[in-house]
């Protein structure tokens, strides 16, 4: 393949650390990178960057200067070594590195000291420091250089958007991001007149995926949002109507770019937030006193239905990817009857007034926000999704949280609280909404249950497994209620094991 060569001059730390993370999303294992360059000339900084970027922005990275080698175990598989202080080239065979080149990214500095053993590397990297920060060289199959221009002008972009925001001088860090292609950044603006934080979204929209249904892609039958302006429509919506969605400090629908106010890290999520949780008890309160207020507002025009034909393409998941992972495979009539009866049963919930459904009303968008008062203290992330829909389905989504274990005390306290604020003593007006609960619940992780499985398989993604079992033991929780009996009875039918399935961690 022909080689290119992509020029950047990096003015500080973090601009490494993007180009660092940009070549990392362009590369898939096994690749064998040499990082060249002097003493100082940042190649540690370079491959910590590029290790945050594909493990995580927590990920300890140590310089493996005296280990020579530091495995990162994940998707991809990686390896960190420093040869300068190698005695000879054939201890290469000793370290594993060798070996390792079948199937991991190897990022090598002083690749110069294994010469004769170590074979020619995919990418050559070389840095150099410079009196405004470093000149960066990446030697690389054209494909990947034109993948680095792309982002270069993204960046660039991006750049001139925070400076007509007057954010050019802030400090960006890289936050992380969601199971979507929404990038995110945290700035710190820093002056003598202000010390202010935001978060950046760049969402460059995408192009459709393949069909899957009637000749469409499934984020067009379910009514994804596939760029900024349903976001931002949708926040300025929540704001208006008295609701702690951010604050748009600078927004550029066409380019997707927005600067917003940040709301912090603070949420029920336990890798989140171990040592300062939130009081659940208080939370929960709030997050159905918003919920309350939410569905006391009418939903804005520009929401699409959350009708019987978008909730079987959801979950049409379950079929395409959860069976089959559990080697379990409908045939096609079977689909058809499992996508009519699901059409039926939404077609169902929307014979109710319906109300914005945020359709991801859950731990992790659910921003505790301590200075706040009353439903202000929830701060409301991620909102871009919201359909016309049942007001039972954000309730599900907070009592049946795919991603944290809700105590049995704290979901039925929080059912209670609505139902008793919303109709009284209206004893039909309870039972209907219990019966759309279950629905609803039983809906909403029939869907996530075929995504989780997706983004381990397609994706490369398995931590999503860990948390299978949860899902699975909400959807058997509802299998019982009577509008659930058609769903019941289909599993019976044709998947009659597709509940008791074991999914470890790692995989089936």
């Amino acid at each position: 393949m022909a080689e290119s060569r992509f020029n950047f001059d990096s003015a500080d730390e973090a601009a490494t650390a993007r180009l660092a993370g940009w070549l990392g999303a362009a590369l898939e294992a096994p690749v064998l990178i040499f990082l060249n360059g002097d003493l100082g000339a940042g190649k540690t900084a370079f491959a910590r960057g590029f290790i945050r970027a594909l493990h995580g922005q927590d990920t300890q990275v140590p310089s493996p200067t005296f280990a020579l080698l530091q495995p990162y175990e994940g998707v991809p598989d990686i390896i960190h070594a420093d040869l300068y202080r190698l005695g000879a080239a054939e201890e290469l065979d000793e370290l594993g590195i060798i070996d390792a080149l079948a199937d991991h990214i190897c990022l090598i500095e002083w690749a110069g000291n294994g010469a004769g053993v170590l074979p020619a590397a995919d990418i050559d990297i070389h840095l150099e420091t410079t009196d405004h920060g470093r000149a960066i060289t990446i030697t690389a199959p054209a494909q990947i250089c034109a993948q680095l221009e792309n982002a270069a002008a993204r960046d660039a972009a991006l750049t001139a958007f925070l400076a007509a925001a007057d954010w050019q001088t802030a400090k960006r860090a890289p936050l992380a991001g969601d199971a979507s292609t929404r990038r995110y950044e945290r700035l710190q603006l820093e002056t003598t007149a202000i010390n202010k934080r935001a978060v950046l979204m760049d969402w460059q929209e995408a192009p459709d995926g393949p069909p899957v249904y009637d000749g469409k892609p499934y984020s067009r039958l379910a009514h994804l949002a596939e760029a900024m302006p349903r976001f931002a429509d949708m926040v300025i919506w929540l704001r208006q109507a008295g609701l702690a969605a951010p604050q748009l400090y600078a927004l550029d629908r066409a380019a997707g770019f927005a600067l917003l106010e940040d709301f912090g890290d603070r949420t029920l999520a336990a890798h989140v937030t171990p040592d300062n949780p939130p009081d659940k008890t208080v939370f929960y309160f709030e997050a159905v006193e918003t919920l309350l207020h939410l569905h006391a507002q009418e939903p804005p025009d520009f929401l699409p239905a959350y009708d019987g034909a978008v909730q079987a393409t959801e979950t049409s998941l379950f079929t395409d990817w959860y069976l089959p992972y559990c080697g379990m495979t409908p045939s096609d009539a079977a689909k058809a009857e499992w996508h009519a009866l699901w059409q039926e049963l939404g077609n169902a919930l929307m014979q109710e007034a319906p109300v914005a459904v945020l359709r991801d009303y859950h731990c992790v968008n659910l921003i505790w926000r301590d200075p706040a008062q009353a439903r202000h203290r929830i701060g409301l992330i991620d909102v871009q999704d919201a359909l016309k829909g049942h007001a039972a389905y954000d309730l599900a989504s907070l009592i049946y949280d795919a991603r944290i274990d809700v105590a049995p005390l704290h979901r039925d306290a929080a059912v209670n609280h609505y139902l008793t604020r919303r109709f009284g003593d209206d004893q039909k007006a309870r039972g209907d909404f219990m019966a759309a609960l279950a629905v609803c619940a039983m809906q909403r992780n029939l869907k996530i249950a075929g995504i989780f499985i997706r983004l381990a398989q397609r994706d490369a993604k398995p931590a999503y497994l860990a948390h299978m079992p949860r899902i699975i033991t909400y959807l058997r929780a509802q299998l019982n209620a009577p509008r659930l009996k058609p769903v019941a009875d289909w599993l019976t039918t044709h998947a009659p094991k597709a509940l008791d399935a074991h999914i470890p961690e790692g995989g089936a």
